[in-house]
């Protein structure tokens, strides 16, 4: 048996259950880093200056043995957009039955007479009122929608709270790269057995408790 020096403790090399040897097994955390690089590319923006962005890439198999979902926070749409515009309503109706109808002024005399000669008097408070109506309500989906956005997202990062439980098993497992499986070192109450990719992103995803996302996330 050979001992791996890779910066964790000593580790040894355990042979590919499947292929019995151990020339081409490496530590899926290894293989994972290495299969990771971040490169410049040019890019153009909206005014058409060009400039260099860093974008990271990564290979197929360092996708696979990820330790979690590489985008763990969901982006701000569905909800989060609909409650914003929900907000905006509300906040423009508001504003403009408070100023069209008068809502906070204290003169109660009406908008006739001196200045509205031969013109449409001014609509009265009861004939905005309804823009009331439309922003309490408006708000209210607001409240609502953005509620339900912040809670998405909280439960995701829950969700992931078991990441370093999954790390710690992660990096005790093996990739061959030969037969392109992964597999953990045999225990007394059980073997060592190749698992494909699929097998093992679940079973690290399980143990960090988001075992459910793997379904969603399958190895391309």
């Amino acid at each position: 048996m050979n001992e791996i020096q890779d910066g964790r403790a000593g580790h040894t090399l355990e042979p590919c259950p499947s292929c019995g040897l151990t020339d081409e097994v490496k530590g899926v955390p290894a293989v994972y880093l290495a299969g990771r690089d971040r490169i410049l590319v040019p890019y153009r923006d909206s005014e058409g200056t060009s400039t260099t962005v860093t974008r990271t890439v990564t290979t197929a198999v360092s996708d696979a043995l990820a330790p979690a979902p590489e985008t763990p926070e969901p982006k701000a749409t569905g909800p989060g957009c609909l409650g914003a515009l929900a907000l905006l309503v509300a906040v423009g109706t508001f504003i403009g039955g408070a100023a069209g109808g008068h809502w906070f002024s204290d003169d109660p005399t009406p908008a006739t007479g001196f200045g509205y000669t031969g013109r449409s008097a001014p609509a009265s408070d009861s004939d905005l009122a309804f823009l009331g109506w439309i922003s309490g309500f408006a708000l209210l989906a607001a409240v609502l929608l953005l509620a339900l956005a912040w809670r998405q997202k909280a439960a995701f990062r829950n969700r992931l709270a078991g990441r370093p439980v999954a790390e710690e098993l992660w990096t005790r497992a093996w990739y061959c790269a030969r037969c392109g499986t992964a597999h953990f070192p045999a225990t007394p109450d059980e073997p060592a057995q190749a698992l494909t990719l699929q097998e093992f992103r679940r079973r690290i995803w399980q143990t960090g408790g988001y075992g459910e996302l793997a379904a969603g996330h399958p190895v391309s």
